[in-house]
């Protein structure tokens, strides 16, 4: 059961026509699309976004331009519902950050110039300089692959891995910078 809120109220006109679209989502979550003409010949939609126990998520109501078809009002009512739900949720990490990495300076000598001794803040500045530079390199990498017309599997694997492995060394170095 739905518990309406104040704006369903006030879009609510039982003497006019509606065509409705209802969905529930994998999650739970359901989407309400309705579509009417008012007297004045303007389509009019509303939108109910609700959790799985019914309580309102997000309610809005829009007139959209002209005489438009309710199939076409439906149509955009419902994109435009997903959208909110997309927004609604929280992003959750596809993996769990790895909290131990491999280093990204392979050159010996610029180690070596690293290990001197600085302060911690300029250390974590330098560790996130270099993170962001190995992800834009493991992002241009893939970019690269993902244009190519025909990738071997292994390939791939390893340029995902590198991805992955830079996504996550940059979320380390960001969450030790930011303490």
């Amino acid at each position: 059961m739905r518990r309406r809120g104040p704006k369903y109220w006030l879009w609510i006109n039982r003497r006019l026509p509606l065509y409705t679209h209802e969905e529930v989502l994998g999650d739970g979550v359901q989407i309400e699309v309705q579509a009417r003409v008012s007297l004045e010949g303007i389509t009019q939609v509303f939108i109910g976004v609700y959790d799985t126990e019914g309580w309102v998520v997000c309610e809005e109501f829009h007139d959209r331009q002209g005489a438009e078809h309710g199939c076409l009002a439906l149509k955009w009512g419902a994109q435009r519902a997903r959208e909110i739900v997309i927004d609604s949720r929280k992003f959750v990490a596809p993996h769990k950050a790895q909290l131990s990495l491999s280093t990204v300076i392979t050159d010996e000598s610029v180690r070596a110039l690293r290990r001197m001794e600085i302060n911690e803040r300029d250390a974590l500045r330098l560790k996130s300089s270099d993170a962001w530079s190995e992800y834009m390199a493991a992002k241009a990498a893939m970019l690269e692959l993902m244009r190519s017309t025909k990738v071997d599997a292994k390939e791939w694997a390893e340029h995902k891995e590198r991805l992955k492995q830079a996504i996550d060394r940059r979320v380390c170095v960001q969450r030790a910078y930011l303490r």
